[in-house]
């Protein structure tokens, strides 16, 4: 009966006022979180750091091709991830082991980021780099054929009958004007 009495009180003093129900939640929350969190032990085959950020920079650039047109890589049959573990030399649980270690060290795995956001803008650089320069071949070269075009089209303005490619048409119409000048007549076969 003292019990339920010892009971009774606390439920009614943790009712009366919030205050108290919040603190004492609070403190049994802040135990329970303290609790001993354990790094994981390093895995037998773990991937170098150097390596780490190459194999993060392939993954993100992945993601990207995934993000921009993915039901042409599942319809051709492309496995990325497949492709990724190769072109490395590891596979997933290889990748998933080192990934979980480098994340419990939070300094070592912000360092590796830093490498790969580096890497990431080089390469963005490169890519932007390359399109520009063939923009602007691209418009060189229709430049030049526009040129080309207009050297055309005002020969031909100037010799309407004759073909442009052809070197016996040419012929031909010297003859015919030599002919209507009086000065030299020739003939040609």
């Amino acid at each position: 009966m003292k019990q339920k009495n010892k009971l009774g009180v606390l439920q009614r003093m943790f009712l009366k006022d919030g205050n108290h129900f919040l603190i004492a939640l609070g403190i049994c929350l802040s135990v329970m979180a303290c609790q001993d969190v354990k790094r994981p032990q390093i895995p037998a085959n773990l991937i170098t750091q150097d390596a780490m950020v190459l194999v993060l920079v392939d993954a993100y650039t992945i993601n990207a091709a995934r993000s921009i047109d993915n039901r042409i890589i599942v319809n051709n049959g492309v496995l990325l991830d497949s492709i990724l573990y190769s072109k490395h030399g590891i596979d997933s649980l290889q990748f998933a082991q080192s990934n979980a270690y480098y994340a419990s060290d939070l300094e070592a795995y912000k360092k590796i980021f830093l490498k790969v956001e580096a890497q990431l803008l080089l390469e963005k650089i490169k890519k932007d780099t390359l399109y520009a320069q063939y923009k602007k071949d691209k418009e060189q070269q229709r430049i030049k054929d526009s040129i080309k075009g207009a050297k055309l089209d005002s020969l031909h303005r100037l010799y309407p009958k004759i073909n442009r490619d052809s070197i016996k048409g040419l012929l031909k119409l010297l003859v015919t004007i030599k002919d209507t000048t009086g000065i030299k007549k020739t003939s040609i076969q």
